[in-house]
């Protein structure tokens, strides 16, 4: 029964650092509640209103970025152009970059009466980033803007290390557990039973 016992533990142990190192390394899909890259903020207004646009992670120090800011009034997810208004920041020391957007006329976007969305392209030699700002009309939003968070955002790859660690910790829990089981093992089977008997009853 002991050696069956510890053969579960170990097999218990090996199969929840497997699960978790495989959760780890694979690609998940961003949810809506992760922080989008480039941030926009506000995520939406009306004509005359100001947002702005934030480079946040994973971008490098002192590359050239390009924006290219476009409209449509609906499927920002197949808008591929074109973008009539284009600027070009740097990234700062910290990885990171900001842009401020008035929206008016001076964009040059066809803005109608008809609520839309201002698609932002995000390019430098390192990495590409969409992210879109909703233009309202009279408090009207455009059709799917429910579904803006996940714009331009395919798979992407979680932090492993709190998942690696609770494996790691998992494994070295579980093998400290069987170890100390197969001391306990050989102990009771060093000692006669008439001894355990005894220790059990003082006990």
């Amino acid at each position: 029964m002991l050696e069956q016992g510890l053969r579960v533990k170990w097999i218990a142990t090996i199969l929840a650092f497997v699960l978790a190192f495989a959760w780890a390394i694979s690609p998940h899909t961003a949810l809506a509640q992760e922080e989008r890259d480039p941030l926009i903020s506000p995520a939406a207004g009306e004509r005359g209103s100001r947002f702005q646009i934030v480079g946040q992670f994973g971008w490098t120090p002192g590359e050239r970025v390009d924006l290219s800011i476009g409209f449509v009034e609906a499927d920002p997810f197949g808008f591929s152009g074109p973008f009539p208004y284009e600027q070009a920041v740097t990234v700062l020391r910290d990885g990171t970059w900001s842009f401020p957007v008035v929206l008016n006329d001076a964009l040059g976007l066809p803005l109608t009466s008809e609520p839309g969305y201002l698609v932002v392209r995000a390019e430098s030699p390192s990495k590409t980033a969409t992210n879109a700002f909703v233009y309202t009309v009279d408090g009207r939003t455009p059709v799917g803007a429910e579904q803006i968070a996940d714009l331009g955002f395919g798979p992407q790859f979680h932090d492993a290390a709190l998942p690696l660690g609770i494996a790691l910790f998992a494994l070295g829990t579980g093998g400290l557990l069987v170890v100390s089981g197969e001391m306990r093992r050989r102990e009771l089977a060093r000692t006669p039973w008439s001894s355990v008997r005894s220790a059990a009853w003082r006990s």
